[in-house]
């Protein structure tokens, strides 16, 4: 499966998986492409990790938790400096 078919998969999946803002990305560093999953809200991020992990094992997939409120603040700052 493409990477950007699992992509859209976790994409439509994880807002039954949690509450707070998202984001899903095709990512690369010296392992390799990797999808990486960006989550503002912590608390289900381990049952994230093994659901996604057991359901698409010929991925790399990374959870990325960051603070809330910093995937709006990217989205609209990126949108600013176009």
């Amino acid at each position: 499966m493409r990477k950007e078919d699992i992509v859209e998969l976790i994409r439509v999946d994880l807002p039954d998986h949690t509450n707070g803002a998202f984001d899903v990305k095709i990512e690369s560093d010296d392992g390799g492409a990797h999808i990486s999953i960006f989550l503002e809200d912590h608390t289900n991020s381990q049952v994230i990790m093994g659901k996604f992990s057991r359901r698409f094992k010929d991925s790399r997939i990374l959870i990325i938790k960051v603070p809330k409120g910093s995937l709006d603040y990217l989205r609209t700052s990126s949108l600013k400096s176009k």
